[in-house]
């Protein structure tokens, strides 16, 4: 009996109106120094990823929303912190997050990053803290907690196994004039790393860009300290045509 594949179900009318858009001049890697990275998984219901997913991907299994901040404190583009928010898919076998929410504290930093991989960041108040007995992180916009977490019960990651698998987020963007997901390439040299169980304290699904996605169950949380080398995207992937078949692209130079 041939296995059936999942995939999304989400229409690929609802991407006609993508308005960041690439900027395939930008090439030159970008090193940020001392990067403080937080990733934590949550379950959410494979229902819902289903409906949030475009029909070229597949979910994951089981179906789990990651949120990831950094935190930068200097650097070529100066000190800021972001977050965003994705649900972890997979083009072919290849894991990704295809991000649905992204927030950023300095609005210059936020356009570059679209400009760069198409991430549609808003403004708002990120903050980001490692403390002695947990991680804390927190997204404010307008007075409106719209995400608080915390990750405890931390135990380091040490030998040649201490680095952290970061799914690349996939950002619906526009290659040229068509609505393509854009993935975002980075290498990350690990300085330390440590994980825990994370917790939501708050998780504002509406605010956050789509009240379907409502996580449920944590999954794992981690801290890492790393440069990472942002570098220029390569591919693009379509809303409707899948990997296998075709669907993920060199972009054209």
């Amino acid at each position: 009996m041939k296995a059936e594949l999942l995939y999304g179900h989400r229409p690929a009318a609802d991407w006609r109106e993508v308005t960041a858009r690439l900027d395939i001049s930008l090439t030159e890697d970008l090193t940020l120094e001392n990067l403080q990275v937080h990733y934590a998984l949550f379950e959410v219901p494979m229902e819902a990823a289903l409906e949030c997913l475009p029909a070229s991907l597949h979910p994951a299994i089981p179906a789990h929303l990651g949120v990831t901040f950094w935190r930068c404190d200097g650097g070529p583009l100066g000190a800021f912190e972001c977050a965003w928010l994705g649900l972890a898919c997979r083009t072919g076998i290849k894991p990704r997050h295809l991000i649905h929410a992204a927030y950023v504290t300095r609005a210059d930093v936020g356009e570059w990053l679209q400009r760069r991989y198409g991430f549609n960041y808003e403004v708002a108040d990120v903050h980001y803290r490692e403390n002695y007995d947990r991680l804390q992180g927190r997204i404010v916009q307008n007075g409106r907690t719209l995400l608080d977490t915390v990750t405890t019960h931390m135990q380091p990651v040490v030998g040649a196994g201490a680095a952290v698998k970061y799914s690349p987020a996939l950002n619906p963007a526009r290659v040229g004039d068509q609505p393509m997901m854009v993935q975002m390439e980075a290498g990350y040299s690990f300085k330390r790393v440590i994980r825990g169980t994370p917790q939501l304290l708050t998780f504002d699904a509406a605010g956050l860009g789509d009240a379907r996605i409502t996580p449920k169950y944590p999954m794992s949380g981690t801290h890492a300290l790393v440069d990472a080398t942002l570098h220029a995207p390569r591919f693009t992937a379509d809303f409707v045509v899948p990997a296998e078949q075709g669907g993920a692209k060199k972009i054209a130079r």
